[in-house]
């Protein structure tokens, strides 16, 4: 049996005590995890398990703040501490066996981020049963594929309306839906009613019912299931990823002190706990070092939220810092007078300053007055727009420009870029967990404590770039394989704990470096290949591109489908003279503006040495349609689905000589 009392009576696992202790200001809750301690297994005091994880964070941090969320639109910040996180994610765990999951069972969430998402996979998984998360904009068929190959016992949902999609997807019968019912959450009573035989349960009765419910037995197997994520699915169905506990928390004990996280510290969390990065980091992670979480409501306000919550961490994927890169260098463009003098001064200052430093990736405080001086009058100001409080931050999911990386660290901010994938848990390596100056620009810095990183040349046979190769990982992080899916799970893991990632990259000095990926890398009629991903991220930087696809296999020359930001765009053409008068399917049509956004392509962000002569694309489709999940060009993890893309683009591609 597991239980808690008060938090000064601390939480106990096995022969271990983990007592309740007055924090000190700027203190890590953890030691930083020895270099040649073993991985294959928990050791000493490690979790087991997350709620096991969980609930010694409960015992040491207890009254402090776990989670602050907005309720609704024009509401205060409402606040919950580790305390009552943790009976709530205790009572949800009750009354989920109450209702009937038990051990190896699933229990599947379609669901925003939230405190009841996140009590309900830490509930779960205190019962041994493991969550499978879907994201709320997920078309219906998507997610009836999903609980169909999953199976869970329980299907929490976000609210009424994902409801209705659901009944309209699902079986109309009672055997086709999970046995112990569907839990809606919202005040709203339901529209669409499941088949008879299906029940509904209501969040506040069933936490409530909890709360009342009896003991139960504590799940302590780190190798047994916690998670099936279902990856994104850009060339078929997805597929269930099996991650374990403790494939998970190798991740999270590599990093715990590796990074300058206090207890007590802020973050300002907006990945989708639905993908790995945002789980593992972004919510369990967190927990871990005993950060209070700060629930992003409104994601087109990033800025305006976090400038109310201060975070100290901050989390995000490259399209963020992108968009961050262009509108502080428009702004900085835009300057004229002192402005462009001050701004002038500081860019130039904080170059000096970095490069005396000798670092990466890595901050460096100002010094001198003069230094001061340009910090406080440009640089300040620009920290203010995320709260002005942020100590590091990380970028995962896809490739980070250079570029956009190097401007980070001129601002004032650790930016470390980390590369893994949903069936490492995520990480395999990232700069910044092996210490102040050990960071690399170009690369994604070491490979974690515990995880091996191998090169398989022989998956790649470009001749001029012999030390690439597909990357191979061995380690504790490595899925168990793909639910339900022997034959694909045969054809990435060569054997338990060793995963051929599909992505080519090379090691340099020990740092890793992403070069592309295996599949998507295309070959010209010269011989000559091309892996897009890393150029595609070059053109993105481009204020007037949104997004960007490269191709050109089996073509003489390579070409570039763009949807662009039509505002930009449009602000452009106007400044060179170019009529703008038509619609936007119209402008983007235009064989004008087309020649001279491709020029502004070529002359701005196409060039050497990141580009090479035959990867520079001599024709650019512009497709005036963003793309989305709903027109389906893009996965729910917001990846591109090529195929349909190069399908809809296809006359104009076949016309390309």
């Amino acid at each position: 049996m597991f239980a808690t009392s008060s938090v000064n009576d601390g939480v106990r696992f096995k022969n271990s005590v983990f007592p309740s202790t007055p924090m000190q200001q700027d203190e890590l809750a953890w030691e930083r995890q020895p270099n040649d301690r073993q991985w294959e297994k928990p050791e000493g005091v490690d979790p087991r398990t997350l709620y096991q994880m969980l609930m010694t964070s409960v015992g040491r941090f207890g009254d402090r703040p776990a989670f602050g969320y907005i309720p609704a639109p024009g509401m205060p910040r409402t606040h919950v501490t580790y305390q009552e996180f943790g009976d709530l994610a205790t009572a949800v765990g009750r009354q989920l066996a109450a209702a009937g999951v038990e051990a190896g069972d699933r229990v599947a969430l379609i669901l925003n981020n939230s405190v009841e998402w996140a009590a309900l996979s830490y509930g779960a998984n205190g019962i041994g049963a493991a969550y499978t998360a879907m994201y709320t904009h997920q078309h219906g068929q998507e997610w009836a594929y999903i609980l169909n190959d999953a199976a869970p016992s329980m299907l929490a949902v976000a609210d009424t309306g994902v409801l209705d999609k659901l009944v309209a997807n699902m079986p109309g019968d009672a055997a086709g839906w999970p046995k112990c019912g569907v839990l809606l959450l919202g005040e709203d009573a339901p529209n669409e009613i499941p088949p008879e035989g299906v029940t509904v349960h209501r969040w506040a009765a069933f936490v409530a019912a909890g709360k009342e419910a009896g003991e139960f037995e504590v799940a302590d197997d780190p190798f047994a299931l916690n998670t099936l994520i279902y990856t994104s699915g850009t060339t078929g169905n997805p597929k269930g990823v099996m991650l374990t506990n403790w494939n998970t928390l190798s991740n999270i004990l590599c990093v715990q002190s590796a990074f300058k996280i206090y207890v007590g510290d802020k973050n300002a969390a907006f990945l989708p706990w639905a993908h790995s990065f945002g789980s593992t980091f972004d919510l369990h992670w967190m927990i871990r070092c005993g950060v209070h979480i700060n629930l992003i409501s409104d994601l087109t306000r990033i800025a305006d939220e976090c400038i109310e919550i201060k975070p100290a961490v901050l989390l995000a994927v490259p399209r963020v810092w992108n968009k961050f890169y262009d509108r502080v260098n428009a702004q900085f463009e835009a300057a004229t007078g002192l402005k462009k003098i001050f701004v002038t001064k500081a860019q130039k200052s904080a170059a000096k300053r970095i490069a005396k430093a000798g670092v990466e990736c890595d901050a460096v405080p100002p010094s001198g007055f003069f230094d001061k001086l340009w910090d406080r009058l440009v640089w300040s100001k620009v920290r203010a727009r995320f709260g002005g409080n942020i100590r590091f931050c990380m970028s995962g999911a896809a490739a980070l420009s250079p570029d956009v990386a190097a401007f980070i660290q001129m601002v004032g901010f650790n930016c470390y870029e980390g590369y893994g994938l949903t069936e490492t848990s995520p990480l395999v390596s990232a700069n910044g967990w092996s210490g102040p100056g050990t960071s690399k620009l170009n690369t994604v810095g070491r490979v974690a404590n515990g995880v091996t990183v191998t090169i398989d040349t022989d998956a790649w046979d470009d001749p001029d770039r012999p030390d690439e190769g597909e990357i191979i990982v061995t380690g504790p992080n490595v899925m168990k394989g793909y639910w339900n899916n022997e034959a694909a799970t045969q054809e990435v893991i060569v054997e338990p704990g060793t995963f051929r990632t599909g992505d080519l990259g090379k090691l340099t000095g020990g740092y890793l470096s992403i070069t592309g990926r295996v599949k998507s890398q295309f070959k010209l009629e010269n011989g000559k290949y091309v892996s897009p991903s890393a150029l595609e991220e070059k053109v993105k930087l481009n204020p007037m591109v949104e997004q960007a696809v490269l191709d050109g296999r089996n073509m003489l020359n390579t070409f570039l489908i763009v949807h662009p930001n039509m505002s930009a765009l449009r602000a452009n053409l106007s400044s060179a003279g170019i009529d703008t008068s038509g619609d936007d399917a119209a402008l983007c049509a235009s064989a004008e503006v087309r020649s001279f956004m491709l020029k502004e392509l070529k002359d701005n962000n196409m060039k050497a040495p990141d580009w090479k002569g035959y990867e520079v694309a001599r024709t650019l489709i512009l497709d005036a349609e963003e793309w989305t999940t709903d027109n389906e060009m893009l996965t729910p993890s917001m990846k591109v689905k090529l195929r349909n893309l190069l399908a809809k683009h296809d006359e104009e591609i076949q016309a390309i000589a």
